[in-house]
């Protein structure tokens, strides 16, 4: 599979390359790629005949792609890739049918909490940092009545989500005092939370404690395995390598301590009263990287006024657009996108990186070939947009919500075991694909050629079910590069033998059942499998 994506790539690339070494990809493949990150889907024909007459508007699409509705949500999906909590369960032992709905109904609208912030930050354009300063969480209709928050009700309820505030005594933290969060990443016993402020060191600072090489000498094995952890843990300086900071750090979220008797509200009823109880546990006292702090909201200043916050972001969001993994080596690289982010403003670190030349790039000054593969979500929102067709299993998107693991068939994440996405061409992908062109074959067919159907026709407009190729061959010529146009953002030469081989499909289709319906279904099943709707 690699060997022929990077055959397909080497005759899709231009071969001119600039003084800087880094051969950019054309104005339309420029313009497809800048839809898809920003949109999550293709522009239009019209878009794209206007780049290719006019390169220099590219500066304008940016500008326009950044204001689109789909952007925010986008740019969350990136910084979901962090926080990891859209895992599809709950983490608390819930009756979700006093709601009256299913569980992972449930389970989706609490996964949206931290995220509902961070997308807010991204659509009004507030500061990043309110991401940890702010002083309300969000909540739709099922989030406020899980976890017991005071939720405004709009005029018209739509059921999104609203800054809104606990009322258990909690200070607010933005995401760092967030119920759903400390759900996900529970910490009880002799873990004395330091599950949670590794989740803390690793979303909002890039800096997972469990990826630290830490190494220790044969003699210390029989130490580590016996007595009490706490003392090991203080009496070890290989230990204090890491906890001297991580259990300062834990000390802030003992007012979470959910190890109480009582049903799940008892359970995730945050307890201003258990604050001090890091006493009796790693007895080390609330603080930040050697500074003293007083509570969480001092821990969210300190954080946000932590250059490694802001960087952090910086390397999500780089990360996420250029899928690329991003190592020390590569900040020069990121300077001018980090300074561009000096507001904290997400839309202008966007507009800087799409901007950039090694963005557009087709292969850069490194040799690295920077083809992207869309993930299952977004293919899903691509095939969506061109054929109003969505999989769905038991009212659900397959794919955006991964339904019987198909998101991670194709690359995707589950959230809770498979944490990283695949970028790498994969069977699982392919065979989504496929999946996905027959139903939207299947339901773009049966609609256009209704004889009966009410409006417009998704793509048959040249054909209808009483034709065929003997007594209309201009007609489906016609239709058959309409189609390839409109699903790949191809045109077809005129020589392109394409045009004679769908053809040749269709009357093969046609004669076993002599269905137009089943005819066209195929051919258009066959042009959404094109390798263009996967790579961009």
């Amino acid at each position: 599979m690699r060997s022929f994506v990077w055959v397909w790539l080497a005759a899709c690339a231009p071969d001119t390359e600039p003084e800087d070494g880094i051969t950019l990809l054309e104005p339309r493949e420029q313009l497809i790629r800048l839809s898809i990150d920003l949109r999550g889907v293709f522009p239009t024909e019209s878009e794209l005949v206007a780049i290719e007459e006019h390169p220099s508007l590219y500066a304008d699409f940016v500008d326009r792609y950044l204001q689109d509705a789909r952007f925010p949500d986008r740019m969350t999906d990136l910084f979901h890739l962090r926080y990891l909590t859209r895992t599809g369960d709950l983490s608390v032992d819930a009756d979700s049918d006093e709601l009256g709905l299913p569980e992972e109904v449930v389970a989706a609208s609490l996964a949206e909490e931290p995220l509902a912030l961070v997308r807010r930050v991204i659509a009004e354009d507030l500061p990043y940092e309110q991401v940890v300063l702010a002083d309300y969480t969000m909540a739709d209709p099922i989030t406020a009545w899980m976890w017991g928050i005071e939720r405004p009700v709009p005029e018209v309820e739509t059921g999104e989500f609203l800054p809104s505030h606990y009322t258990d005594g909690r200070e607010h933290a933005g995401v760092l005092t967030m119920t759903t969060l400390w759900t996900r990443y529970p910490s009880a016993g002799v873990n004395s939370n330091r599950h949670r402020a590794n989740a803390v060191s690793r979303i909002l600072l890039c800096d997972d404690y469990l990826a630290r090489p830490v190494s220790f000498a044969r003699t210390q094995i029989d130490a580590l395995t016996s007595g009490d952890p706490e003392d090991v843990i203080r009496d070890t300086p290989t230990c204090q390598s890491c906890h001297s900071s991580l259990d300062p750090l834990a000390a802030h979220f003992y007012g979470f301590w959910w190890e109480v008797d009582g049903d799940f509200r008892d359970q995730t009823t945050y307890r201003p009263e258990d604050e001090p109880m890091w006493r009796d546990h790693a007895n080390k006292p609330p603080g930040y990287f050697g500074r003293p702090t007083y509570g969480i909201r001092e821990l969210a200043e300190q954080i946000a006024a932590d250059e490694r916050f802001e960087r952090c972001a910086v390397k999500t969001v780089f990360e996420g657009l250029t899928q690329r993994s991003v190592s020390d080596a590569d900040w020069a690289e990121l300077a001018p996108h980090q300074a561009a982010f000096d507001e904290g403003v997400v839309r202008e670190l966007v507009r800087s990186i799409v901007l950039s030349r090694a963005y557009l790039a087709a292969q850069d000054d490194h040799d690295r070939v920077t083809l992207k593969m869309v993930s299952p979500a977004v293919l899903e929102s691509v095939i969506y947009e061109k054929t109003g067709y969505r999989w769905t299993m038991d009212g659900r998107p397959a794919l955006a919500s991964n339904v019987s693991g198909l998101a991670v068939l194709g690359g995707g994440i589950d959230a809770r075991f498979v944490t990283r996405p695949s970028h790498d061409p994969s069977v699982g992908m392919v065979l989504i694909q496929e999946r996905l062109a027959q139903g939207a074959g299947r339901e773009v067919a049966t609609h256009d050629l209704d004889p009966d159907r009410e409006g417009e026709a998704v793509l048959l407009d040249y054909v209808n079910q009483d034709m065929v190729p003997e007594t209309h061959p201009v007609e489906f010529d016609q239709q058959i590069r309409a189609l390839y146009l409109e699903l790949t953002a191809a045109p077809l030469s005129d020589e392109d033998p394409q045009v004679e081989a769908l053809i040749d499909l269709w009357k093969r289709a046609y004669s076993v059942e002599g269905s137009a319906e089943t005819a066209w279904a195929g051919v258009i099943s066959v042009v959404l499998r094109d390798p263009r709707l996967l790579f961009y």
